[in-house]
């Protein structure tokens, strides 16, 4: 049977049309089975992180301090030492010292400063009371003043302070573990390669695939990872600077909650600058120097996070405000407060994840701000 030029392209167009209907969509059609697969899933892993946090919290704490030394260990490599690049070997130890020496000397900090903050703490709660009565005046509302009465009553920082001392005393404790365990990852990164060989018998296009897929999502995690940590380093230093020049007692303490609670959007900003801008009102018993504070951090804190991380992190990791909420509360639920420093985080890695697997792509899109997202890997992409 012979067909004219004009059923062919009838033809062409049903089956063109009827292939865009088929995949028009991201959404993908799973089946009974696996939904109900997806779910055990889910439920088995929540169920891990909450009876076996004290294995895992360690684990991806130390996952995240081995991504930031592979990143300082590609940036060791690109330093010439008499035309040669260093070693393999040598930027893995050098990487690993400067980590582990700025964990130990910023730990020795911290606690000389909570140790001087709790012995300080009488003489902070007798200011206290006197910006009570300067709160009481400004308001002029013996209602309103009421209630800040019976919050500050309820916050009995002599009671907090040791609790707070002994709590951040076992978290360091655990940071022995935590190194172990950065050492053995160290380790085992050299033999990843062998293993990945070993896994394909025939180096074809699926080994081509795999390896660069597996090298896009590493090295999107790496990025985002390292350049958060160093957005808050950078973000840490200029708080500290600001707090040592307006004379505010314990700027270190203050400069490293700025550098832990960045990796907090929207939420953890805002803490950080209130914080030490309450503490600064209270020691030198004038409001005003709250305002001051307050509008100094807050200035860095929107500079670095609106104008400085967008460009340096580029897209990928531009969560939805509902995402990192919801992601705030579920880990900070399991996990304390160490679940909602890690939350957004952990999120992120899941996005980058989720975005460079077809069938899971869709996920990465909704959880997203803007539906920015990594471009998935190419066949194209393979050939260049």
């Amino acid at each position: 049977m012979f067909y004219n030029q004009k059923t062919i392209e009838q033809l062409k167009y049903l089956i063109l049309k009827k292939f865009i209907m088929q995949n028009e969509s991201l959404l993908p059609r799973p089946k009974s089975a696996t939904i109900f697969y997806v779910i055990a899933t889910i439920f088995l892993v929540i169920t891990a992180l909450i009876y076996f946090d004290s294995i895992i919290k360690p684990i991806v704490i130390a996952l995240f301090i081995w991504f930031v030394i592979s990143q300082l260990k590609i940036s060791i490599r690109k330093i010439k030492i008499g035309g040669k690049s260093v070693s393999i070997l040598g930027s893995n130890i050098i990487a690993f010292i400067i980590i582990v020496l700025c964990m130990y000397l910023g730990g020795e900090l911290l606690i000389r400063n909570i140790e001087g903050l709790a012995k300080s703490m009488p003489e902070y709660v007798a200011n206290l009371d006197r910006t009570y009565a300067d709160v009481s005046l400004l308001i002029n509302n013996p209602i309103y003043a009421d209630y800040v009465k019976k919050g500050m009553n309820e916050l009995n920082l002599i009671e907090l302070a040791p609790d707070f001392i002994n709590s951040f005393s076992g978290t360091l404790a655990n940071l022995a573990v935590v190194i172990i365990y950065v050492i053995f990852f160290i380790m085992e990164d050299a033999s990843n390669k062998v293993k990945l060989n070993l896994l394909f018998l025939v180096k074809g296009e699926k080994y081509e695939r795999f390896n660069y897929q597996l090298n896009q999502i590493s090295g999107s995690i790496r990025s985002y990872i390292w350049s958060k940590t160093v957005i808050s380093l950078i973000t840490a230093v200029i708080s500290y600077v600001i707090l040592v020049i307006m004379k505010v007692d314990y700027a270190f303490f203050w400069s490293f909650l700025v550098f832990i609670l960045n990796f907090i959007p929207y939420l953890g900003p805002a803490i950080s600058s209130s914080l030490p801008a309450v503490f600064a009102a209270i020691i030198f018993d004038d409001l005003i120097k709250f305002v001051y504070v307050f509008a100094a951090l807050g200035s860095v804190q929107a500079i670095l996070g609106n104008f400085v991380e967008p460009k340096i992190m580029g897209k990928g990791t531009n969560l939805s405000p509902v995402s990192v909420l919801v992601s705030i509360a579920f880990w900070g639920m399991i996990w304390g407060v160490v679940g909602m420093i890690l939350a957004v985080p952990v999120m992120a890695v899941v996005v980058i994840v989720l975005s460079q697997i077809k069938a899971s792509r869709f996920m990465a899109i909704l959880l997203s701000e803007k539906g920015g997202i990594p471009d998935l890997v190419s066949k194209e992409a393979l050939l260049e």
